[in-house]
């Protein structure tokens, strides 16, 4: 066993990255072909330098290696900023496509970072290449400020970095409605 999960990390700790779509799971994982590794309780850390940049872990995993996909269940990564824990995401279920570095997240999709911000979803792409995550389907996001009130953004649609800060200008997909509870400062 330990033979297969050397080998499986030396073959998957190159890259790891995210597909497309909104719902289920990818429609080309049901083909079979090829030859098929399963490593149970895994986990794989990305460094470079000795500078972690990211963990994944999960319950389980099988490798198809026909196509470099790597299917995984109760999915877990942390991402580091200059080696400190910064942000993780879990998620039921994903796919890594190991190709092309894109990794899709589906089924009770959770992000959080170290400053509170949360973001939940049913499903959500990672892409190593470019420390992104994004996602068409319904969100809900919730930032914790430093007056003490919390704003909750729910819509659909949104791109941010791995930290959960958005990218560039926030460009939103659909309607958007942002609702501020807490006791907010008066100046008087």
């Amino acid at each position: 066993m330990r033979t297969r999960i050397l080998y499986a990390c030396v073959i998957l700790i190159p890259a790891l990255i995210v597909l497309t779509g909104c719902g289920g799971e990818p429609a080309d994982w049901s083909d079979e072909s090829g030859q098929i590794q399963t490593v149970a309780e895994f986990r794989l850390v990305q460094a470079e330098s000795g500078v972690r940049e990211w963990m994944l872990s999960g319950d389980s995993a099988v490798y198809r290696e026909a196509d470099s996909l790597l299917f995984m269940t109760e999915v877990h990564i942390l991402f580091y900023e200059n080696d400190i824990p910064e942000s993780f995401v879990r998620s039921d279920t994903g796919v890594s496509d190991l190709m092309n570095g894109e990794t899709v997240l589906w089924g009770n999709v959770h992000a959080e970072n170290i400053r509170g911000r949360t973001l939940d979803t049913d499903l959500l792409n990672w892409s190593d290449s470019l420390e992104t995550f994004e996602t068409d389907c319904l969100v809900t996001f919730l930032i914790p400020e430093s007056t003490g009130t919390i704003t909750t953004i729910h819509g659909r649609g949104v791109i941010m970095d791995t930290g959960l800060s958005a990218v560039g200008d926030v460009i939103v997909k659909e309607s958007f409605n942002a609702v501020t509870t807490g006791e907010l400062p008066f100046d008087e």
